[in-house]
């Protein structure tokens, strides 16, 4: 038996939501131009004060906007995880980004409101200095146009933009004077982002178009593939709580990869994932109910064989009064006149003499039986009947005779016939008396020789079975013989094409309708009909029940053995190790009988609700190092990371300090060991090398910018794009420092610079 897996029981859902409660403190907290803080990300958006250590909201960045005339007669804008609230609002979910880039504003203004009123800002104008992330390099259009809903709509004295991964390296550093190399994955996209002469060089960093919805596609389609028939839909949700939970990075991915399935790897690696279920009806009942129930089922019996006997009984006597009154009507024959009696007969349903003396036995035969079973008399053989006339010559008969002739000679032959089938069946019952006799003898006498006979029997009937089965197999492949042979059979009677016995072919012009006339025609019935097949398996079928049950009687082990070969055959093979685990497999049709109980029948149940998660673990995450898993035509990180070392002039000291952060393969066991590792392969000999994440890699790059903001105040008053610069430069303008994007006044009036 295989080992047993640990299961991990997935829930429906994400847990319902919290609602936030608004802070109405936005008069107290507003005092001194305290700068308000808003991490806008596409995955989760984060609003705060500057002074304080946590950001106060935090939420999904996605929108509803739809109409419930039940609840409101206008339209209903719904933000974060109140979406979910309504079912009338899933369809109309919509996200503020196109990857890492807004381009929804009528979303981003929804959030932005949705930001201002939690906060308590009553007023018409926002009056502290906005400080709010953006993706690195972010196109011209899309800073436009935010600065112009934050300056237009909102009135705000002033706005700083400022990259997330780099305020999250300024948390977990302190400071931009340090060199470093700075790996921002977020939910879309993975920045590289060199650090040197106390700013992000945005002009050397570069990206790979994967994040944590990547990993989360990714999966999905695995599993597809891996379970194309499970019962369930897997959720979104559903698929980035695996990736958080059991994914993680292979330090040597080829060489972990080629032991996963490995049965003594396989036990410590393989994840058993337990989906909701609907629950069997199970048979609960206690041994003492299970014996009340059977006791009254006999009892219901009894009382249905008493009615029965009742009934039987009820008829006799009806026969018996019919008997009677039928009798009487014969007797008084001879009392009434002719045209009394015949009214009399009509009466009882009768025509003339004979119908009524056939009545009359047949009544009295019905009573006779049921008299002789109440005795336990056993009842008298039927006299041999006799056909007089069946070898009289026609000659010598009158027409009348002939006719009777001609009855008895069909009725003779039905005779014999039953005769023969009757004495046949009587042989044939003795020859298997026999056959059995000697068959037990053979059993106890030799009972090797009988056991091995069986054996060799029951491996006959499922070769048999397992024929038929190919030849099936074979007849739904349009290109193999059987399934040609047998569509040139249905040609040709469709075409009256059969074959005669003569030898002679009937053409396709003849209009002569004899087909079926000769046994051969219908041959071409029994090569393309089913029902043969189907009659030779009920059979086979039949046949290997009886030898099971000789070898459970005389042989148990024998059967267990073949199920215990069966099931290591089955276990041993690749396919199954990666879809089913370290679970013992199921046969279908198992030699050795078996009972199920309830804890079986539910377990059974279980398993077709459940995904095994082993490879899956290391190769999600590994897109990111080998985007060509996903058909992704991009250099994957490791080569990214030395082209970016390579275009900042071989600064090796930014080796000596990478920064990882973010929502996406940050989040990931493993990949600062294999960061570290690989970096150790494409560094000159006696590198420095420090690879560190960052301690909170959600919510760091929101407290860097709150801590940045306050630290470095004549930093943070120089970067302030005011309003004066907003109706002067544009909304594309951009005051650069340590953490923002460059700025170039060529290209910001014309086109935006490629990212």
């Amino acid at each position: 038996m295989m080992a047993k897996t640990n299961v991990y029981e997935i829930p429906d859902g994400p847990p319902d939501p919290q609602p936030a409660l608004p802070s109405f403190d936005y008069a107290e907290m507003g005092q001194g131009g305290i700068p308000l803080v808003i991490d806008n990300s596409p995955g989760c958006c984060r609003a705060g004060w500057a002074t304080e250590q946590d950001p106060r909201l935090e939420f999904e960045s996605v929108v509803a906007k739809y109409r419930n005339r039940k609840l409101s007669a206008g339209p209903i804008s719904l933000v974060g995880s109140s979406v979910y609230s309504d079912p009338m609002a899933k369809s109309s979910i919509r996200s503020a980004f196109d990857g890492d880039v807004v381009t929804n504003f009528d979303s981003m203004e929804c959030i932005l409101d949705y930001i201002f009123t939690m906060l308590g800002c009553v007023e018409d104008k926002i009056d502290q200095p906005i400080v709010m992330t953006e993706a690195v390099c972010t196109p011209y259009t899309s800073r436009s146009n935010m600065s112009e809903l934050l300056f237009e709509c909102y009135n705000i004295p002033s706005v700083t933009y400022g990259i997330d991964s780099a305020w999250s390296y300024y948390k977990n550093t302190g400071t931009f004077n340090t060199d470093g190399l700075v790996i921002g994955s977020g939910t879309t996209t993975t920045h590289i982002i060199p650090i040197y002469d106390t700013r992000a060089q945005t002009e050397h960093c570069k990206r790979i178009n994967m994040g944590s919805t990547s990993m989360e596609e990714y999966l999905l389609k695995l599993l597809q593939l891996k379970y194309p028939t499970f019962p369930m839909k897997i959720t979104e949700w559903q698929a980035q709580d695996l990736i958080q939970n059991f994914t993680y990075v292979a330090e040597d991915y080829d060489r972990e990869l080629s032991s996963y399935l490995a049965t003594e790897n396989l036990a410590q690696k393989d994840t058993t994932i337990q989906f909701p279920f609907p629950t069997p009806s199970l048979d609960e009942r206690t041994e003492e109910e299970i014996q009340q129930a059977t006791e009254r089922r006999r009892e219901q019996a009894k009382k249905m064989q008493e009615m029965a006997a009742r009934k039987r009984q009820e008829k006799i006597e009806e026969r018996a009064k019919e008997l009677e009154e039928l009798t009487a009507i014969r007797d008084s024959k001879d009392e009434l006149d002719g045209r009394s009696y015949a009214m009399r007969l009509a009466d009882a349903g009768i025509e003339d003499d004979q119908d009524l003396e056939e009545a009359i036995s047949n009544a009295q035969q019905v009573v006779s039986r049921a008299q002789n079973k109440e005795l336990g008399v056993e009842p008298e053989e039927k006299d041999t009947p006799t056909f007089p006339l069946a070898d009289v010559p026609d000659e010598e008969l009158t027409d009348e005779q002939k006719q009777e002739k001609r009855k008895q000679v069909l009725l003779k032959a039905g005779y014999e016939a039953r005769m023969r089938a009757r004495v046949e069946k009587e042989k044939e019952k003795v020859r298997q008396d026999e056959l059995a006799r000697q068959d037990e003898e053979r059993r106890l006498n030799h009972f090797d020789e009988w056991l091995a006979d069986l054996k060799g029997k029951r491996d006959k009937t499922i070769a048999r079975m397992e024929e038929r089965r190919a030849h099936r197999r074979e007849l739904n492949d349009r290109r193999s013989h059987a399934s040609q042979v047998r569509m040139r059979n249905i040609a040709d009677l469709a075409a009256n094409e059969g074959t005669a016995p003569t030898g002679k072919r009937r053409r396709r012009g003849d209009q002569d309708d004899d087909f079926g006339a000769e046994d051969d025609d219908w041959n071409i019935y029994r090569d393309i009909s089913k029902e043969d097949e189907a009659e030779e398996d009920e059979e086979d079928e039949a046949e290997l029940e009886r030898h099971n049950k000789q070898l459970s009687l005389y042989a148990p082990d024998y059967l267990e053995s073949l199920d215990r070969a069966a099931r290591g055959k089955i276990e041993s093979a690749t396919m199954y190790r990666f879809t089913e685990g370290c679970k013992q497999a199921i046969l279908e049709k198992p030699a050795a009988p078996q009972k199920l109980d309830n804890e079986a029948i539910v377990a059974r149940v279980a398993r077709e609700y459940q995904l095994h998660l082993n490879v899956e673990r290391i190769r999600v995450p590994e897109i990111i190092f080998r985007p060509g898993l996903v058909g992704l035509d991009q250099a994957g990180l490791l080569e990214t990371i030395e082209g970016v070392v390579r275009q900042t002039g071989s600064r090796i000291s930014l080796l000596d300090n990478v920064f990882v952060t973010g929502c996406g393969f940050a989040q990931i066991s493993g990949i600062l060991e294999r960061l570290r590792c690989d970096i150790q392969g494409i560094a000159p000999t006696g590198t420095p090398i420090a690879v560190r994440r960052a301690a909170d890699p959600l919510r760091d790059a929101w407290r860097g910018a709150a801590q940045w903001s306050m630290r470095e105040a004549e930093a943070f008053r120089a970067s302030r794009i005011t309003r004066q610069d907003y109706l002067e430069h544009g909304g594309e303008y951009l005051r650069e420092h340590s953490a923002s994007n460059r700025y170039s006044r060529v290209s910001a009036r014309s086109s935006p610079p490629p990212t």
